[in-house]
């Protein structure tokens, strides 16, 4: 397998791993019937750290296994790239496929949950009705296909971009000028 099949994997691997997480999650971080999304988010988020640790062993393997050990920070940085992008791109259809057949209910639970949040927080009056306009407008914009893509995919994306750029700083090796 060439280096682009090998980096896809690790993409696969990294997208897999949080498509898993959401079937945990969903059972997990449920109180009383109803989703803890505030859990749900932050453990979300630690599994995408977690999952996306592939970018770094994507690019170690490119570096030690087809560069003899050494690979600049522009290389190690694309080659992490893909891992993001492949990861990210198997999220987002994970989510695509997830969400109407096992979390048909997920925007109605997730609408309630944060009203609820905004109201036990103290928001009232003016402040409520704006925060509730608010999520009406984004449940009403999650239903266009595109959009709920978009949004799944700036889910992921950016927290790859920050592990790539750690890691290709962190693997980068120039041979030695001996």
């Amino acid at each position: 397998m060439g280096i682009k099949g090998k980096l896809i994997v690790f993409g696969v691997i990294g997208g897999v791993i949080n498509i898993i997480w959401w079937f945990l999650s969903s059972t997990v971080f449920v109180t009383d019937g109803k989703p803890n999304f505030s859990l749900m988010e932050l453990f979300g988020y630690i599994a995408m750290i977690i999952a996306l640790s592939t970018v770094y062993f994507g690019i170690k393997s490119y570096r030690d296994d087809y560069l003899e050990g050494y690979i600049s920070f522009k290389k190690a940085f694309f080659s992490g790239m893909t891992v993001v992008i492949v990861a990210s791109v198997v999220y987002v259809a994970g989510w695509m496929i997830y969400y109407p057949n096992f979390a048909a209910d997920f925007g109605e639970q997730y609408y309630n949950y944060y009203i609820e949040e905004y109201k036990a927080s103290g928001l009232s009056g003016l402040e409520l009705d704006q925060k509730i306009e608010e999520m009406n407008a984004m449940m009403e914009s999650y239903k266009n296909t595109y959009f709920m893509a978009g949004i799944t995919f700036m889910e992921i994306f950016p927290v790859g971009l920050v592990i790539a750029l750690i890691s290709s700083f962190l693997l980068k090796k120039a041979p030695s000028k001996e």
